[in-house]
């Protein structure tokens, strides 16, 4: 694991103790885990993005990189490695993009989604977005076990068992209440962004990508993955997970991503 340098890119909300999920993580010096919940929230999403490529770039000058998007740091993981194959020509970059959303304009998603409601406000109305992210900080505050509730109340597949596991509990529970209140504008600016971007976007992520994805997940459906292999330019495998879904896909992703 020594040749490789890793780039883990967190969920939203999330944040990168995510990576206490997995078994087993690689050497401190070989991973970068930006928490994007609070960084330079200042920036627009634009400039934001090339100061983590900036970053990742000072941080590994050199060597085989691989990133590692969940959930909505998919996403992040894919404009950034398109960033950085316009820069670092050459580079051995591989994507791992585990439970990741599509572009909205891929699919009829939102109907089947459990945040769709959410994505459908920031599209539609992104003033009550933003009043609503703001509420959802003083819930996980308050109350971040009823938040707990809330969200996981839909919890499908292997994520029924997580979602009742004590451990993660508590971890979600500490990781919803920074996300969404210290973490808020970092959360507003890339949601945001995402339900703005479209499939074409897709045609820049030339680096080699590998999907995880749950067939039971109900927060990033199955279609989304699939949108993705048909678009993405340089698709090397698609791994699916029967049962599993959103965390529980995450889970069993990062035991063989980052397997010695």
């Amino acid at each position: 694991m020594t040749g490789t340098n890793f780039v883990y890119f967190h969920g939203q909300p999330g944040s990168p103790r995510e990576l206490d999920l997995a078994a087993q993580r690689p050497d401190p010096a070989n991973l970068f885990a930006p928490d994007r919940r609070c960084d330079h929230t200042a920036l627009g999403f634009d400039a934001y993005m090339d100061h983590l490529t900036d970053e990742i770039l000072a941080k590994f000058p050199s060597g085989p990189l691989r990133m590692v998007g969940f959930s909505m740091g998919a996403f992040i993981a894919m404009d950034v490695s398109s960033r950085l194959s316009a820069r670092a020509l050459g580079r051995d970059v591989g994507l791992d993009l585990i439970s990741p959303p599509a572009p909205l304009d891929t699919g009829h998603y939102l109907p089947h989604m459990a945040g769709g409601a959410v994505f459908n406000l920031a599209a539609n109305a992104p003033w009550a977005f933003n009043i609503m992210t703001r509420l959802q900080g003083r819930l996980a505050v308050s109350a971040p076990h009823l938040l707990y509730v809330l969200l996981f109340s839909s919890a499908a597949g292997a994520d029924r068992d997580l979602a009742s596991d004590e451990a993660f509990k508590a971890r979600l529970q500490d990781l919803l209440a920074g996300s969404l209140q210290n973490g808020a504008r970092g959360y507003r600016r890339e949601i945001l962004a995402y339900v703005r971007a479209g499939a074409d976007q897709l045609a820049r992520v030339t680096a080699p990508v590998t999907l995880w994805q749950g067939s039971a997940d109900n927060w990033t459906p199955p279609a989304m993955a699939e949108a993705l292999a048909a678009h993405l330019p340089n698709l090397s495998a698609f791994r699916r997970f029967p049962g599993l879904s959103h965390y529980s896909t995450l889970k069993a992703a990062l035991l063989e991503i980052f397997r010695p």
